[in-house]
């Protein structure tokens, strides 16, 4: 299916090295006049996946070019699961995806659910996965921004190693739909150079 299993494996990839960094939530995306275009994301999910404005301290972020983070000093009594995950939970990171030298071209968001306290550590980590995540958000930016919103949702699901007929009752269709999506998917995504997803 063109490039789709090597997504997934830079999926799999990313997913391993946010393992070092305490989070309940995370969603990689690039940028897109001022709002912020989902690639993947720790669930499978189409609020996660939609593109939204960027939030003020992301666009700082972005602006230093260096991660930012929100460590909520105060105590919350149920952290809301809703869309809105960015504003309520009590600890938020967000990293710049940029080569070096070069403006940034899209944003790792990583939140944690419950109080927790980022580290220099943790953001130094996150400043280098920034730079290491450059060549593999390059290089999905244009194909992935050719795709509608149907085709991006099932991208996601194909990157999450489901079949035809798991997709089909994802997005709630019949299965010769589900592959025609899929297929389509599968053509506008061929220009992902694969060497370039598995480089970093």
């Amino acid at each position: 299916m063109g490039q789709l299993p090597d997504l997934q494996e830079a999926r799999r990839r990313l997913g391993l090295a946010l393992n070092a960094l305490c989070h309940d939530r995370w969603v990689l995306g690039y940028l897109r006049g001022g709002w912020l275009q989902p690639i993947a994301a720790s669930e499978v999910s189409r609020r996660l996946l939609q593109s939204r404005p960027l939030m003020p301290l992301a666009r700082r972020a972005l602006f230093a070019m260096e991660p930012i983070v929100v460590n909520t000093m105060s105590e919350r009594t149920e952290p809301s699961d809703r869309y809105e995950w960015e504003l309520d939970w009590p600890a938020i990171l967000y990293a710049p995806i940029a080569e070096i030298g070069h403006r940034p071209l899209g944003l790792l968001v990583i939140g944690c659910r419950h109080d927790h306290w980022y580290s220099d550590d943790d953001v130094a980590y996150a400043h280098t996965l920034g730079y290491a995540l450059a060549p593999m958000v390059s290089a999905l930016r244009w194909p992935l921004s050719r795709l509608n919103e149907r085709e991006v949702e099932v991208a996601q699901l194909l990157s999450s190693g489901l079949s035809t007929q798991e997709i089909a009752r994802a997005i709630k269709t019949n299965e010769r739909q589900a592959r025609s999506v899929v297929d389509s998917v599968s053509r506008k995504l061929q220009a992902v150079d694969a060497k370039t997803l598995m480089t970093w």
